[in-house]
């Protein structure tokens, strides 16, 4: 009769199936990082307009794929 107890350390690790990364939009004010992150989403998520530093806060978009999520982060322009 055996006595042994299973040890969770020796348990294969499977990959997970869905990937996801984050890309942060960076520039100058009035650069068109919301504009770019518009035509990458292909929704109107970030508002774009003429007048500089229209983005104030961080304004996320999350494009899915298959097995794959892209977060873009837009930024106010510095």
């Amino acid at each position: 009769m055996s006595n042994t107890l299973e040890n969770p350390d020796s348990k294969i690790l499977q990959e997970p199936k869905t990937k996801c990364g984050f890309i942060a939009l960076l520039g100058p004010a009035n650069a068109g990082k919301s504009s770019i992150l518009n035509a990458l989403i292909g929704s109107k998520v970030s508002i774009v307009t003429a007048k500089e530093q229209t983005t104030r806060f961080r304004v996320l978009g999350i494009k899915t794929f298959n097995d794959s999520q892209m977060v873009f982060i837009d930024t106010p322009g510095f």
